[in-house]
């Protein structure tokens, strides 16, 4: 019985047009300058998307900890908002449902393997109900570990009891769900949605829809 690996924003969902990762951290005064833009600080993004606190006030004051950053109201006030905002801003892409629907009809099982930090899961899972189509759930702030860090696809592995080659990762980004694929043996289907030619690892299979997996 086949096992397809979704990654989540991007592949199956969509939602706000800049990285709420980023917009915190430019609002604590992280700023990490590329040029004229701000760019993440990869220990920031780690810490946020490895971090299981649900409630924002302890979550923001664990991260401005090991960050060494003091937070006041307005920093608290302005991250309310934020993941507030994320969580309004979630849209399926159209074919998601109907996808999931048929590849489980087939006989597949299905999982979820995504860079998350905690505050849209009840959103997305339960009040869309998108985890009903899913068999298990792996998100980076339980696990402990973030794309492309192969540990986390292998810990899917394990859950499905399956090798790497029993599995087809799908996600949109080359750089963490492709290359983390790969790199444990795993086939991956990177959904390029922009329609222009991209390079990518050989056997990789590229597709512009979700629905080219029926």
């Amino acid at each position: 019985m086949p096992v397809y690996l979704f990654d989540l924003w991007m592949t199956l969902v969509y939602g706000l047009t800049t990285d709420p990762i980023l917009t915190l951290q430019e609002q604590l005064g992280l700023d990490v300058r590329a040029g004229h833009a701000t760019k993440l600080n990869d220990d920031f993004l780690n810490t946020c998307l490895t971090t299981d606190i649900r409630e924002e006030r302890e979550f923001l004051r664990k991260i401005a900890r090991i960050h060494g950053i003091k937070v006041n109201r307005k920093h608290r006030r302005r991250f309310r908002e934020l993941t507030a905002l994320e969580q309004q801003k979630v849209t399926l892409y159209p074919e998601t449902i109907e996808v999931l629907t048929e590849l489980k009809a087939r006989g597949a099982r299905i999982g979820l393997i995504s860079n998350l930090w905690p505050f849209p899961v009840r959103r997305v899972f339960d009040e869309m109900g998108l985890a009903v189509h899913f068999d298990h759930l792996l998100y980076s702030f339980e696990v402990g570990s973030r794309k492309p860090d192969g540990r986390i696809f292998l810990e899917a592995c394990r859950r499905f009891d399956v090798t790497p080659a029993g599995c087809l990762m799908v996600g949109d980004s080359l750089s963490s769900d492709i290359a983390g694929a790969v790199g444990v043996g795993m086939p991956a289907a990177f959904v390029n949605r922009s329609g222009k030619s991209v390079a990518t690892p050989p056997g990789v299979k590229q597709i512009e829809s979700l629905s080219e997996l029926l």
